[in-house]
């Protein structure tokens, strides 16, 4: 059993994926960018192969709109395979077979369970992308980071979902905690959040948290963050809110007609003005996710 979303971004995703695939299609070939929604295609099978991450829930216009990509090129294939970290839902079934409707094309999705077939086919393969805790514990060993008391076992710690929430909590003391220095946040922040996070928890790394526990990390930083804040007001919150978003959608020059999509998939609404605070944040946070994922495939 493997927890795929360890793997944690799209680019890391698509590195497993490809050398699953190379070890099981001896004629199979990746593609990188621009691929015209085609990662990797199988001459044997006549197979074509996309791999996707999503950072929420699959969307539906993502998908149906690589399908008509890979449709509208031209190529001559037989079957089209989606892969997902996650097993497939019925709906997300049904978009697929909707979108290949009238076509002789086979196609499917694979999510965990026939990823975990595999696995067992192709060991090195796992043991590449997932060492075992063994290996684990040598690595922290190897960086400094000796076992502490809190420490939970492998099959106790927290999801890799609660390890990337976490993550961005402590992010956002972090980036609060400079800001209220009037200065820009620095690895030096960072560093501070994640040694008072374990040194309260008597952790080697905060993603070896007990999962029980992880109600009382929530409340535990959470209570920080509002401490921090106690002194700003509700208007200042909102508009240093809304300046971020601007700001990462600047930054990242995202066309108008997405950025209102994002807004209406996260909050609802495609407009910033009639948000609560609450709405503000998923989305300012989702726009970071979005960032820092861009940034990485980017490096």
């Amino acid at each position: 059993m493997v927890n795929l979303l360890e793997l944690r971004e799209g680019s890391r995703f698509e590195s497993f994926c490809k050398a699953l695939l190379v070890e099981k299609f001896l004629r199979f070939q990746a593609f990188s960018p621009p691929d015209g929604a085609i990662d990797g295609y199988d001459e044997d099978s006549e197979t074509v192969f996309q791999f996707y991450f999503p950072e929420q829930a699959p969307r539906k216009d993502k998908i149906v709109a690589d399908i008509q990509k890979v449709l509208s090129s031209g190529g001559r294939f037989k079957a089209w395979v989606l892969i997902l970290p996650k097993d497939p839902s019925p709906t997300q079934t049904k978009w697929v077979q909707g979108a290949f409707s009238g076509t002789s094309i086979q196609a499917a999705i694979w999510g965990k369970t026939r990823i975990e077939q595999l696995l067992r086919d192709y060991p090195a393969v796992r043991d590449a992308f997932f060492p075992t805790e063994v290996k684990k514990a040598i690595r922290r060993l190897a960086k400094g980071k000796k076992p502490c008391t809190g420490d939970a076992e492998d099959w106790q710690a927290i999801e890799a979902e609660e390890s990337v929430e976490l993550r961005e909590l402590m992010e956002r003391l972090a980036e609060e905690s400079a800001r209220r220095k009037h200065r820009e946040v620095s690895s030096v922040d960072f560093s501070r959040e994640y040694g008072e996070f374990n040194s309260h928890f008597r952790l080697s790394s905060y993603d070896r948290l007990n999962r029980n526990l992880m109600g009382d990390a929530r409340q535990y930083l959470e209570q920080k963050f509002y401490a921090r804040r106690q002194g700003e007001s509700k208007s200042a919150q909102r508009k240093r809110r809304i300046d971020g978003i601007h700001g990462i959608k600047q930054a990242m020059k995202i066309a108008e007609e997405e950025y209102r999509r994002d807004l209406m998939m996260v909050a609802g609404t495609d407009s910033l003005r009639g948000m609560n605070s609450e709405q503000l944040e998923s989305v300012f946070q989702h726009l970071k996710r979005r960032q820092r994922l861009h940034e990485s495939q980017r490096a």
